[in-house]
């Protein structure tokens, strides 16, 4: 199960990785293009987190269910993030547009990756509260933090 968890970890920062270099290369282009490179940031720094993360991951203490929820907590937080980016550089407002701040006059578009990047400060919340009971040392370690 360990070595599974690591493969997911990889095989999905490495996916975000790339989306987040393809980013990159189209973000001039974007509608808005300050959060363009912020979703091409988002992609690649989510990417090398989710690999790191997935190192640690199978030495955490942690049972089988948390362990599996808290794994998918992070891969759907770091990819929710960069899409709810990537639609609001590609179809949202152009920045200086003023935005209501009931979201009755938002652009479809605008709300859909505001509701997505919400998800994803959640679900980067809920993950890392994960990470840190896994961290926590255990009295079979001693008890001591290494």
């Amino acid at each position: 199960m360990q070595e599974t968890l690591l493969l997911r970890f990889a095989r999905h920062g490495t996916l975000l990785l790339l989306a987040g270099l393809l980013t990159g290369f189209g973000f001039g282009k974007f509608h808005n293009h300050h959060t363009g490179e912020a979703a091409h940031l988002t992609g690649l720094i989510g990417g090398f987190g989710l690999i790191a993360v997935g190192w640690v991951w199978p030495r955490l203490k942690l049972g089988r269910l948390w362990s599996e929820f808290g794994a998918w907590t992070f891969i759907l937080s770091m990819e929710l993030s960069w899409l709810g980016l990537l639609l609001a550089a590609l179809l949202g407002s152009a920045p200086g547009t003023p935005a209501e701040s009931d979201g009755a006059n938002a652009a479809l578009w605008d709300v859909i990756g505001g509701r997505l990047l919400q998800a994803g400060v959640i679900l980067s919340v809920l993950g890392t509260l994960i990470l840190l009971v896994g961290l926590r040392p255990t009295r079979q370690s001693g008890g001591a933090a290494e």
